[in-house]
């Protein structure tokens, strides 16, 4: 299964409702299928275009280590690893991205930026939970 970009678009349209709201800081969310490649970026209007490449990070990073990035940020610090000693420089250990699976394969991973590292893993459960409603 792929992941599909309409569900996708529905979630991200939902989250960026749910921030907007509640008057926060904007945000960067992305979306990538299981290989890691961009199939969705949704930047609001105020987010600092560095944004773009952090969310994008932690969106790869989750699908290419099918594991969130706080987990990632974990193995690194219990291992005394960095994300150099993987050999990928699109690598993050930034919290905030998901991998979304359907049964047990994966089909994409979700990243989000622009907040406190906390409040963007918490906006992007938020997302992954949305899209794996939708599967």
């Amino acid at each position: 299964m792929t992941l599909n970009t309409k569900y996708v678009v529905k979630a991200c349209q939902e989250i960026v409702d749910q921030v907007m709201e509640d008057e926060g800081q904007p945000v960067c969310l992305t979306a990538v299928d299981d290989s890691g490649s961009l199939i969705y970026l949704y930047r609001m209007n105020g987010a600092p275009e560095r944004l773009i490449n952090i969310a994008i990070g932690k969106a790869y990073t989750a699908a290419r280590m099918e594991m969130s990035t706080a987990m990632f940020r974990q193995r690194l610090s219990d291992e005394g690893l960095s994300t150099a000693d993987f050999l990928d420089e699109r690598f993050t250990s930034l919290p905030g991205g998901l991998p979304l699976f359907d049964k047990q394969e994966l089909i994409g991973a979700v990243g989000v930026s622009g907040r406190a590292l906390i409040d963007d893993e918490l906006l992007c459960q938020q997302l992954a939970e949305r899209i794996q409603i939708s599967l």
